[in-house]
């Protein structure tokens, strides 16, 4: 088989059915695929949804009653027969073009194990982010899953893989490496980010090289409630975890209580900046502001969960 596409969804079958049908599309005239959903809400719902595609694609479900989306996905992998492992989420919707993208991009770049295409947002029809986003800062960029590079098809770092358009050779799962149940999406709202990039840098330690193909394109569909502030300073707590979790950065700091101490004042400061912004009406700074407070949040829980763990 050419490509086994794997997917996770957890109660959102307004966007997974979305999804599949945009797969309808697909052009995959002389290639061999399967696709795996895996159903980490075990819902009944969720299961006729797929099923009702059962007759237009090689689609399976699949459930998985442990909680996370790398053991969803570590729940599909025993069942993957494809060369080329695609992986995507369950709120895309693909541009027609894209499978056969990612698997002509694989036959150009044999030196490449590890590949990662765009992804472009889908805002709702008629609505727009709140006043003071700036869709031009790294960090909305990355909370969108706007990965649309300036760049030929060709190596690139790989943490410009993202999870929406990320595929991997079977080799690479057939040498022994697998996602790290311990991170990434969950049930919990304050989980700890960093599935694929935790996974990436641990392959790519090993030797394995990653590789961009700018023609595999996929659409990131953006939710109402993913237009507001709030919303995106919680993604940024989750990212803070994920950073101080993978990067360790903060490690040799003092620390008091188990906080790099330089965190209490960094924390304070913000605070009050965040607020101040926010009375004088200056919306791009209060939001600039409350995202970087939301990522020292995120460090600090990390840390302090961490010294919970060791009493």
């Amino acid at each position: 088989m050419d490509i086994s596409v794997v997917l996770a969804t957890f109660n959102r079958d307004d966007l997974l059915a979305k999804t599949l049908t945009s797969f309808e599309a697909l052009e995959t005239k002389g290639l061999q695929w399967q696709c795996l959903v895996v159903d980490n809400a075990c819902r009944a719902e969720t299961r006729r949804l797929v099923d009702g595609f059962t007759q237009s694609l090689p689609v399976r479900y699949l459930e998985e009653l442990k909680g996370g989306k790398n053991n969803a996905l570590l729940k599909a992998m025993p069942l993957v027969e494809g060369d080329l492992v695609i992986f995507t989420d369950d709120d895309v919707v693909a541009d027609p073009g894209w499978l056969i993208g990612l698997w002509q991009g694989a036959q150009r770049l044999p030196q490449f194990d590890l590949f990662g295409g765009r992804i472009l947002p889908m805002f709702p029809e008629g609505l727009s982010p709140e006043e003071g986003i700036d869709l031009d800062d790294g960090f909305t960029r990355s909370a969108y899953v706007i990965a649309d590079w300036d760049l030929p098809e060709g190596e690139i770092r790989p943490g410009r893989i993202w999870g929406p358009n990320m595929a991997v050779r079977k080799r690479v799962f057939d040498a022994g490496f697998q996602f790290d149940p311990d991170i990434g999406p969950s049930q919990s709202t304050n989980y700890t980010m960093g599935s694929e990039t935790e996974f990436l840098l641990r392959v790519s330690d090993a030797g394995y090289r990653s590789a961009y193909i700018p023609s595999a394109l996929v659409y990131h569909q953006i939710r109402p409630n993913q237009l507001s502030i709030d919303w995106l300073r919680g993604r940024a707590y989750r990212q803070g975890k994920g950073k101080a979790a993978l990067f360790r950065e903060f490690d040799h700091y003092r620390h008091w209580f188990g906080v790099p101490r330089f965190l209490f004042r960094k924390l304070a400061t913000l605070f009050a900046r965040t607020y101040l912004y926010r009375l004088a009406g200056n919306r791009r700074n209060y939001y600039l502001n409350a995202i970087e407070l939301g990522m020292f949040q995120g460090i600090y829980a990390y840390y302090r969960e961490k010294s919970r763990i060791r009493a």
